[in-house]
């Protein structure tokens, strides 16, 4: 077997309609509770009491391009310095997982739990493939570098290893965040809420945009992640 086909056979191999499973099975270990309860997940919790890992901050990148990165082993990993302008490398330690602060100070607060939420998802499914890359090259794979835009399905048949780790941790994030079984609850609860709100009766506030604004805050997610969750359940139009 070439090196290439070992670390593609350690690709774990998912079907999108297995995302929702795959959350629902992280939660059972780490939050069960969120299984039952419609919830805001306490995902940085999950990874730093749980999962064992640390959460640093350093810009990644100049355009804010790259927004988490996740060390599998002692090294060293590029980082950006604003205030230098330049790029720079520091000393992490293995479980390190670096979020872009700009991720909430450009984005929003949503944007950073989906961000840890994706780079718990390459701890707990993508170790092997990084521990592996790092013994066959002989060197220090330390990290998996998230970016914002990842390639369209379309491209499937030209993808890399890692182009399928990272649309793996894109759609298993969101589904952590916001589970299949109180995600309906929790809509409904909003929906009902809608109904007692004076603005919204009156038309002052469009019921529809508050709705959105309601559940995406619940959560601690952006409207943008709610709205394609809410959509992906047949929930929203």
């Amino acid at each position: 077997m070439t090196k290439e086909a070992y670390l593609s056979s350690l690709v774990p191999r998912m079907y999108k309609t297995q995302f929702d499973d795959k959350a629902a099975d992280i939660l059972a270990e780490f939050c069960p509770e969120a299984l039952e309860t419609p919830m805001a997940v306490p995902i940085e919790k999950i990874a730093t009491d749980d999962l064992h890992l640390t959460v640093k901050e350093y810009s990644l990148s100049e355009d804010l391009s790259i927004l988490g990165q996740m060390c599998f082993t002692d090294g060293l990993v590029e980082i950006y310095d604003p205030a230098e302008d330049e790029y720079k490398e520091v000393f992490v330690k293995a479980k390190t997982m670096i979020i872009d602060p700009d991720t909430y100070m450009k984005r929003n607060h949503g944007s950073r739990r989906n961000t840890i939420s994706h780079e718990c998802v390459h701890w707990i499914f993508h170790k092997k493939y990084f521990m592996a890359l790092e013994a066959l090259e002989e060197g220090r794979a330390v990290a998996n570098k998230c970016p914002v835009d990842s390639k369209g399905e379309h491209l499937k048949e030209v993808w890399t290893d890692i182009d399928w780790l990272e649309w793996q941790a894109n759609g298993i994030a969101p589904r952590i965040l916001m589970p299949r079984e109180t995600v309906e609850e929790a809509f409904q609860m909003i929906i009902e809420r809608s109904k007692k709100n004076p603005y919204v009766s009156a038309g002052h506030i469009p019921k529809s945009k508050w709705i959105l604004e309601q559940f995406a805050g619940f959560y601690q997610v952006s409207q943008t992640s709610a709205a394609i969750r809410l959509t992906e359940l047949g929930l929203l139009s």
